[in-house]
């Protein structure tokens, strides 16, 4: 057995949580002590239970010494906001985080209940705090839990910083003692920062009024998250009447296996709630509320809009409903699709793409130069950003404003189906989807490094290597492909999980024509994948 199991032995001997060592198998402790949880990019996440490499209050302790040393070295402010979301042991894991700051003499804000990730973007910049910790896995499955650290923008640090922090988490030692004799009391986020963040979601999304909206029956679900009071809250705000489902807080989501609203599963309250009450429209937000998906009623039953589908949507919504100047931004990641970024310059937007990951899209926002304008950042993975409430994505505002387009477009007989055609009849009917592969982490580089070796692979045109520098955005392993045929595909490892990701698009003048080009180029990249 290896040293971090004997120090974890030798410190927690005759406790509850030594018992629950002396019960595991071996095998679960080879793979609870294999390593240390690691602190990356994405913070830390990981399955909760004892070992180094789980999530438990000893891990937590860890990291939190290492952001303490980190923050003290820093400019001011040394202040701290936290949050937490509903998932088990989510409330424990930020005391322990408001307690240790505190030791240390660091001003901590801490939010007194489960509340959505992007209002603690939005605390740290209303109250000027230097720094942001949330205890949250967003969409991952029950036995998740996770460690965000963010900075006194309100965007999720970046990989310098991250890599600082990093830095410091290695120099601690486990179940080191807390400071001594200067311990800072935590302080109650105010009910007047909670209602700010409400009130510029409103005024934003409230700008373009739709008729008739109190009449639209929608139904939104929090799958037991943190969505339950803020979504609901803005939708009446703005004049509807949403049935709201799954509201109690539940760490285990209602048995749900991942709380993703990517995933269809998901859904099934909601519409048997929608066919009961005639709904329109079906919203789900995830644990954190950070990212939001949708289901719309067709000719066909109800059908899901993905991420790009949203997005382009919002962009055509916000254009009609708002002054576009020059210089207006609109942000995504390398590996959304092309419909928005269409939409965008065709109607005098400025289009930029950045790596995987919202953190780079609110850091970027914070960054435009004068003359520039955030006007709307997005992902593929059901993450939207608009307003200044905060800079990470936020399903509390995409929520309201999916609800005003949903209803802008019904007021004059359209759905957001038949708007989606029409932006593609004028733009390309552009699809794209998104696989998943199981591959542990010691196969991933042999097949990245074979991917980086075939630059003649059929029908390519060219290939952007990430690790070599693309467009000066930092170093990162994806592979982004072009097609002579107008495809596109991008491969990378996930970051957070033992998978391997194949993003593909395709574009041309009608649906059936763009997925069969997009069939086809998947089927040329799973053979190079197996």
């Amino acid at each position: 057995m290896n040293n971090r199991y004997d120090t974890w032995k030798r410190h927690l001997i005759g406790t509850s949580d030594g018992k629950a060592i002396d019960a595991m198998s071996t095998k679960e402790t080879d793979d609870a002590f294999s390593g240390d949880i690691a602190f990356g990019t994405g913070g830390l996440r990981g399955i909760m239970g004892m070992g180094s490499n789980r999530m438990n209050r000893y891990t937590v302790e860890r990291v939190t010494h290492g952001l303490a040393r980190v923050i003290l070295s820093s400019e001011p402010p040394k202040s701290v906001c936290v949050g937490f979301d509903t998932r088990h042991n989510s409330a424990e894991f930020a005391q322990i985080v408001c307690a240790l700051l505190s030791a240390y003499g660091i001003s901590v804000y801490a939010f007194d209940e489960p509340k959505p990730t992007p209002m603690l973007s939005h605390a740290i910049r209303y109250l000027k705090a230097g720094w942001g910790v949330v205890i949250t896995a967003s969409h991952n499955p029950q036995e998740y839990n996770g460690y965000k650290i963010y900075d006194y923008l309100g965007v999720q640090v970046t990989d310098k910083v991250a890599g600082e922090i990093t830095n410091a988490i290695l120099s601690v030692e486990y179940f080191e003692s807390y400071p001594e004799n200067k311990a800072v009391p935590a302080a109650a986020v105010s009910k007047d920062l909670v209602d700010a963040y409400f009130e510029q979601i409103v005024s934003f999304a409230g700008r373009s009024g739709a008729p008739g909206v109190a009449g639209m029956p929608i139904v939104y679900s929090a799958l037991h998250g943190t969505g339950a009071a803020a979504v609901p809250e803005v939708l009446r705000a703005l004049g509807f009447s949403p049935v709201c489902i799954e509201q109690e807080p539940d760490g285990s989501f209602g048995g749900l296996k991942t709380p993703n609203p990517e995933e269809p599963e998901v859904y099934a309250n909601a519409l048997a709630e929608a066919e009961r009450c005639g709904a329109e429209l079906v919203l789900a937000t995830d644990p954190d509320c950070d990212r939001v998906g949708v289901m719309i009623r067709s000719e066909r039953g109800f059908r899901p809009l993905n991420g790009n589908q949203i997005g382009a949507l919002l962009i055509d919504y916000l254009i009609q409903t708002r002054s576009v100047v020059p210089g207006d931004t609109v942000i995504t990641t390398i590996v959304s699709g092309l419909l928005g970024e269409r939409v965008a310059l065709e109607n005098g937007l400025e289009f930029k793409r950045l790596l995987t990951g919202f953190k780079y899209i609110g850091e970027y926002v914070e960054q435009l130069p004068e003359g520039k304008r955030f006007f709307f950042g997005y992902e593929e993975s059901y993450g939207f950003l608009a307003g200044n409430a905060a800079r990470d994505k936020d399903a509390v505002i995409s929520s309201a404003l999916i609800a005003q387009m949903t209803a802008y477009h019904s007021s004059g007989g359209v759905t957001l189906l038949d708007r989606w055609h029409a932006l593609c009849e004028e733009h390309g009917y552009c699809v794209e989807s998104l696989q998943s592969f199981n591959i542990p982490q010691s196969s991933q580089r042999r097949i990245m490094t074979k991917l980086r070796g075939r630059p003649n692979l059929e029908g390519v045109l060219r290939i952007e290597d990430y690790l070599k520098g693309v467009d000066g955005l930092p170093l990162s392993d994806v592979i982004k492909l072009y097609f002579e045929n107008g495809c596109w595909a991008a491969i990378r490892p996930s970051g957070t999980e033992p998978k391997i990701k194949l993003y593909a698009g395709a574009c041309a003048e009608s649906l059936e024509v763009a997925e069969s080009l997009l069939g086809a180029t998947s089927d040329l990249l799973l053979a190079e994948l197996m």
